[in-house]
């Protein structure tokens, strides 16, 4: 959605009002409700006139020539389905939401074939290899293995409790992911050995796609040419298989490679990290960091800090990059120069003269490449994504059967929960190794917590979030109980988790994404939902899965939206408080407190964000899991943190993605040839700045150009906004679950549908924190005339009336 105060459009998108049923036992907010009506008669009467009148003088005028638009873009007509406008039944269509244009910056994106094709893998770089050859490779890949083994059982992890170990435990890589990332460095060097010497390194997609291994190495079950078939179920599996009947063991599966749109740019063709187009060295990730994302601190007074946590607990929902592991799954060490050196090791190179690390003396930042995955392929190096792709609550469940599984009380449906007083909070993890719990915290009887996710802990925000749906699985759970008594745990427990899923769907369709792509592009693209009905969107043929770009960089636009201070007003005193972000970072423990969840949400609904551009937080830059260190204490530097930009920049070298230009050319869009067309698509600052720092246009980095690109009055981009609608178009149209199927099987009823389209992130939240009194209908945006505070009780609830007496068992 588009913040009207720096809108450049003629006609700013708004987001609609709502209007809430008075309670009849209040006499006097009802006569204050009767005058206001009188006003708003009188007010809508007035522009009724203008409008009039307005109309009136446009027909008598030629038309002209509007110069912000793209000529050749059909006008889209203003939908009757008022869920396109973000609404639900009962609420007021604006009169001022038109979708006569789109952008001119936007509309060869709106020229594509949505979703946008994939560019084909690339084919073998040499001679089909013959038996012997490929044997004779893979006796090589696999004494790298046997090699690389050696090397781990000789070196000493990481050291525990610095915010490197922090950071590598909050990538929560499973212990069954090291067999598969070994098969995968295996064929990786067997791959390397058949080029026998060939210079790949320019060669557009390396090495290309390979002989299949057929079971020369382990492989997992996607790499199977047919799998067994899937029994139809009401029910969404743990893991996501089944969900594409045709491809049901890799579409969107939980453990399988990230889909792949470009060739990877490596530059050996193969595995080693993105380098230059002139074949030198990028510049380090920490100094485009310092020269181009610096903080600073201008406020979008539209959004909310929600809309953030919203977009991290959706991510991890979707994503989970598995990193490199050491011997028995130890965290790695990378900037250890004293030990024997890891393949795996990708460490951030640090100025002598770095503005905040020299003062510690710190020239190496710790990074660790993510796992390789195996492709069932020679070929190039692809990543692994632990989750499941499809928006199925995972985060709340789990994406692995023992996960799911330990989380679950197994009576009533119901998941385990730690009581604490009358307050009830996530199960305790009680594993001292987990970089959260610590040794203060649990003498007195406080963990950290347990949940679908092993990054529930990260931040306050996150964990209070886990926490809402949990407590509202068991709460549906619970009403499901009592109205279905001849249910047993099982049905009660898929049924209220199939609910949970769907609301996620709604609001991350109807509250985030409209805000952060704009309801024009939602419309124009089909991201939008019905208001009533079915939708029958599914295509098996479109692949959900999540793409490589999009965890690795796009995703991450939303780091530069977290303010450097989060705030919180005592609603009794009016006390506002400030806490520096890190310091919510692996911090749980203030749910405890009887007003703990209360607080925490109240501060995400209303801290403001700053806008999404390079500028990142010195919080995020500087400090990312930083606990603070005594000054006598001999176990690290100091007090200082990782840079979390100089990470997700790495990371999209690691994972070898092309350049930006790349990717402003697979959205349609102009392709950079130099600095000088960089001018008309970045900001100025940036503009100047990314100069500075690289030496072509065809070495920026897709985060860091992706960023750069001036909004025109928009919360994201072009190449943002496109890579994202595609990403979220997939899971929609790909998903066989999506909730507004018509699938009998599959899908809800048509009246289950009609109330769970009165989700609201703000309902949920109310009904599931007693303690809190009023809330703002749309929670990820900022309080205002259009979005004022109202007591939850006015919110709207979805009713189950629909799901009682039903014959599930």
């Amino acid at each position: 959605m588009q913040a009207a105060s720096s809108s450049s459009e003629r006609t700013p998108l708004v987001q609609p009002t709502y209007m809430f049923e008075s309670s009849l036992t209040r006499r006097y907010q009802k006569r204050l409700h009767h005058m206001q009506c009188a006003i708003c008669v009188f007010i809508i009467a007035i522009l009724v006139v203008g409008l009039l009148v307005t109309i009136s003088y446009n027909l008598s005028q030629p038309d002209d020539d509007d110069d912000t638009t793209e000529p050749n873009v059909p006008a889209l007509p203003v939908p009757g389905n008022l869920t396109l406008l973000g609404m639900f039944p009962g609420m007021i269509p604006p009169p001022n939401i038109t979708f006569k244009t789109i952008p001119m910056s936007l509309a060869p994106i709106m020229k594509q074939k949505w979703p946008l094709k994939e560019h084909p893998h690339a084919s073998w770089a040499t001679g089909h290899p013959s038996h012997e050859e490929m044997a004779s490779a893979l006796t090589i890949g696999k004494a790298a293995l046997q090699e690389l083994g050696e090397v781990e059982r000789q070196r000493r992890p990481l050291q525990p409790n610095t915010p490197a170990h922090r950071a590598q435990r909050a990538a929560s890589t499973a212990h069954s992911v090291k067999p598969m990332a070994q098969s995968a460095y295996a064929a990786e060097v067997a791959t390397r050995a058949l080029m026998n010497g060939t210079d790949i390194s320019q060669r557009d997609g390396g090495s290309g796609l390979g002989p299949r291994l057929n079971g020369s190495l382990p492989e997992p079950a996607y790499c199977l040419t047919s799998a067994p078939p899937c029994a139809l179920s009401r029910y969404r599996t743990t893991d996501g298989t089944c969900n594409n009947l045709d491809n049901s063991l890799r579409w969107g599966v939980s453990k399988t490679p990230f889909r792949r749109v470009l060739p990877a740019d490596y530059s050996d063709g193969i595995s080693a990290p993105r380098t230059a187009a002139s074949g030198a060295a990028l510049p380090s990730a920490r100094d485009v960091s310092v020269t181009v994302h610096r903080p600073s601190y201008a406020h979008d007074s539209s959004f909310t800090v929600m809309l953030a946590v919203w977009g991290q607990f959706l991510d991890h929902d979707i994503t989970a990059t598995a990193l490199s592991k050491g011997q028995n799954g130890s965290a790695l060490s990378c900037c250890d120069q004293s030990q024997v050196p890891h393949p795996e090791c990708f460490p951030v190179r640090l100025d002598a003269e770095d503005p905040f690390y020299q003062d510690y003396n710190i020239t190496c930042m710790e990074f660790v490449r993510s796992a390789p995955a195996p492709t069932c392929h020679f070929g190039p190096r692809q990543q692994l994504n632990q989750a499941t792709a499809y928006i199925d609550g995972s985060t709340v469940y789990g994406f692995a059967a023992t996960r799911a599984a330990s989380l679950r009380s197994f009576v009533g449906g119901a998941l385990s929960m730690l009581r604490v007083g009358t307050t009830e909070l996530l199960p305790p993890s009680t594993d001292p190794d987990d970089s959260c719990n610590t040794a203060e915290m649990t003498a007195k009887g406080r963990y950290c917590f347990e949940s679908g996710d092993d990054r529930a802990n990260e931040n306050l925000h996150l964990t209070t979030m886990h926490l809402i749906w949990a407590r509202q699985h068991n709460r549906l759970a619970g009403i499901l109980r009592r109205h279905n008594p001849g249910w047993g745990d099982t049905t009660v427990y898929q049924e209220a988790r199939k609910i949970v899923g769907a609301q996620m769907q709604h609001i991350t369709y109807t509250e985030f994404l409209p805000n952060i792509l704009g309801w024009d592009v939602m419309f124009a693209l089909n991201l939008t939902v019905h208001d009533s009905g079915f939708a029958d969107v599914y295509d098996p043929a479109v692949d959900p899965s999540i793409a490589n770009h999009f965890a690795s960089a796009v995703f991450r636009f939303a780091h530069t939206l977290l303010p450097g201070l989060i705030h919180s007003t005592d609603t009794i005193s009016g006390t506002v408080q400030y806490i520096h972000l890190h310091q919510m970072l692996f911090n749980p423990y203030a749910l405890y407190n009887k007003r703990g969840t209360k607080d925490s949400m109240r501060s995400a609904m209303n801290t403001l964000v700053h806008a999404v551009d390079p500028h990142v937080t010195t919080e995020l830059s500087n400090h990312l899991f930083e606990k603070p260190v005594a000054a006598n204490s001999s176990s690290g530097p100091g007090p200082c943190g990782l840079d979390l930009v100089s990470l997700n920049i790495q990371r999209g070298r690691d994972h070898g993605l092309p350049a930006y230009p790349a990717w402003r050319e697979h959205c349609g869009l102009s392709r950079p040839r130099n600095f000088t067309d960089l001018k008309a698509i970045f900001d100025a600052s940036s503009y100047s700045r990314i100069c500075k720092i690289y030496k072509s246009v065809e070495d920026i980095d897709l985060y860091t150009g992706a960023l750069a690109e001036a909004p025109g009055g928009r919360l994201l981009g072009p190449t943002l906004s496109c890579l994202i609608a595609d990403q979220f178009l997939r899971l929609k149209i790909g998903d066989r679950y999506w909730y507004e199927t018509p699938d009998p099987i599959a899908g809800f009823t048509i009246e289950q549908l009609t109330e769970i389209r009165k989700t609201t992130l703000a309902g949920v939240i109310c009904a599931n924190e007693e303690l809190l009194d009023q809330a703002q209908p749309r929670v990820m945006e900022a309080v205002s005339g259009v979005n004022p505070l109202v007591d939850c009780q006015e919110l709207p609830q979805p009713s189950l009336r629909p799901w009682y007496n039903l014959d599930r068992d």
